[in-house]
């Protein structure tokens, strides 16, 4: 792989604040989030200088969920990337939480009790209900995972998506274990830069 690979979360949301699961489902980023995300297009920008690359050689990848939309359109703006529709790819979507998207964790345990300790006893492949356990959303990134790869040899490629399967793309992209893929962090102040099969943490 030639070029490097920019992986980015959204910035802070509204649900993250309020420690709600958010999934499928959306909720604004936060004047915070915002903030973030101009950081990240501002840090983004400064790398590609420091690799002599020009913005408009990089190809874009995001899921098309709001918040990710939101960040990249705050990020690309201070980064000067361009994208279109074609950018957006639903399978780099967040995790599914099914019945439990939009509750804060007490109400999860409230509706559900011991499912939060079930999910913790067998973390990689618990699925909630109606949800996404992180063994489905790694085979779902897997395909894209491999495109994105594959233009990484001819262009520098910029992947917005979320926490969840942000970690699940990294660690599939480093030949990472499942435990370690499920430790890993997922910060909303900076983003990862892969290549030549390392991933190295780029702070804003």
């Amino acid at each position: 792989m030639r070029h490097p690979i920019f992986l980015f979360r959204h910035g802070e949301t509204v649900w993250n604040a309020e420690k709600r699961a958010q999934g499928y489902l959306d909720s604004p980023l936060t004047a915070t989030g915002r903030a973030q995300a101009r950081a990240m297009g501002e840090a983004l920008a400064r790398e590609l200088r420091l690799g002599g690359y020009q913005p408009s050689s990089v190809i874009v990848r995001a899921s098309p969920l709001g918040r990710v939309r939101e960040t990249l359109a705050i990020a690309a703006t201070a980064a000067g990337l361009a994208h279109d529709e074609q950018a957006f790819d639903h399978r780099l979507r967040e995790m599914s939480w099914g019945d439990w998207d939009g509750l804060i964790l007490p109400e999860i345990e409230a509706r559900w009790p011991g499912a939060m300790a079930a999910r913790r006893q067998d973390h990689w492949s618990y699925q909630p209900p109606g949800g996404e356990s992180y063994a489905m959303v790694a085979e779902r990134a897997r395909l894209p995972l491999d495109e994105i790869v594959a233009l990484a040899h001819e262009q520098p490629v910029a992947v917005f998506a979320h926490g969840g399967i942000g970690r699940v793309l990294r660690g599939m992209f480093l030949g990472a274990p499942q435990a370690e893929i499920l430790k890993m962090d997922q910060p909303q102040n900076a983003f990862y830069c892969l290549h030549r099969g390392a991933a190295a943490r780029v702070d804003t």
